[in-house]
């Protein structure tokens, strides 16, 4: 276990991290979310041993940190120019002790032998992420790290991907990402931590925050914009294209004063919603909560 205790961080007056207190548990798959400037990155970058830490300090009791057992996906992928791909994947073999071999490498690239020979450099930018990924699993790592790992996938290569993670889980892999998409977090993270500006709002399962963080959403058309002024109730709205989304954990209520203002019923919609997907409801990633 490698446990994060009264982390702070400040660049300027800026304080990026305040106060972080986490356990990432061995063989368990935690995710990091949060908006763009959450704090996310720098974490990973302090528990990496890349930035220094202001305060706190972190205790790594299985040894996880350790450079032959820990291997790191950084959210941009570059190569250095004019190598191919079997001479990246033997020059990372050669960093190791242990190794998988090059059948094994290209089962996760999905390579051919004449993708092999190809400069690196010049693969689209789905093939340059999985081959990235593809090496840092080269010296069979313990505790994987990744920072938005499926950036420029397309559809195929990314569930190519998760399958791949699924089995690494499987074998009792300790892993750690960043994530914007919400069916990435659903899907293979046993823990999720939000960071919102610095902070940790919330460190529970995917399934705890879906229990618990239960909500309605009711969606109305904006030309009821003055009835929507006129609600007293303590509800968020946000405009949304067309329409108003109202989420609120008294839908009863809510749908109650539409009626009495008149509101035609079949022009709004209602269904649940959890703090999940309202934590992944705008572009930008996570919105605040």
């Amino acid at each position: 276990m490698i446990c994060v205790e009264n982390i702070s961080k400040r660049f300027g007056k800026r304080e990026v991290l305040k106060d972080i207190t986490l356990n990432i548990e061995q063989g368990i798959c935690t995710a990091f979310i949060g908006k763009n400037g959450a704090g996310k990155s720098t974490l990973i970058d302090i528990i990496i041993g890349n930035k220094q830490l202001d305060t706190g300090e972190i205790v790594d009791e299985d040894n996880l940190l350790n450079s032959q057992r820990m291997a790191i996906l950084f959210q941009k992928t570059q190569f250095p120019k004019m190598l191919k791909v079997r001479e990246l994947f033997e020059l990372h073999q050669s960093f190791y002790k242990q190794v998988i071999s090059i059948e094994r490498f290209q089962e996760i690239t999905q390579f051919d032998e004449g993708q092999l020979e190809q400069m690196a450099d010049s693969l689209s930018g789905g093939q340059k992420r999985i081959l990235d990924f593809a090496l840092t699993l080269v010296g069979r790592p313990e505790f994987l790290i990744m920072d938005e790992p499926t950036t420029a996938m397309d559809i195929e290569t990314r569930e190519h991907f998760w399958q791949i993670i699924a089995d690494l889980k499987r074998k009792g892999m300790t892993i750690l990402y960043t994530s914007h998409y919400i069916e990435e977090v659903e899907r293979m993270a046993d823990h999720v931590i939000l960071l919102d500006e610095g902070v940790i709002q919330i460190s529970d399962s995917p399934e705890n925050i879906r229990t618990n963080g239960s909500r309605s959403v009711i969606n109305i058309p904006k030309y009821y914009h003055k009835i929507i002024e006129s609600m007293d109730n303590d509800c968020k709205v946000l405009e949304k294209g067309h329409y108003y989304k109202i989420e609120t954990n008294d839908v009863g209520k809510i749908a109650d004063d539409l009626i009495r203002l008149n509101v035609n019923l079949n022009e709004i919609e209602i269904h649940k919603s959890s703090l999940l997907d309202i934590m992944f409801n705008n572009k930008d990633g996570v919105v605040e909560i």
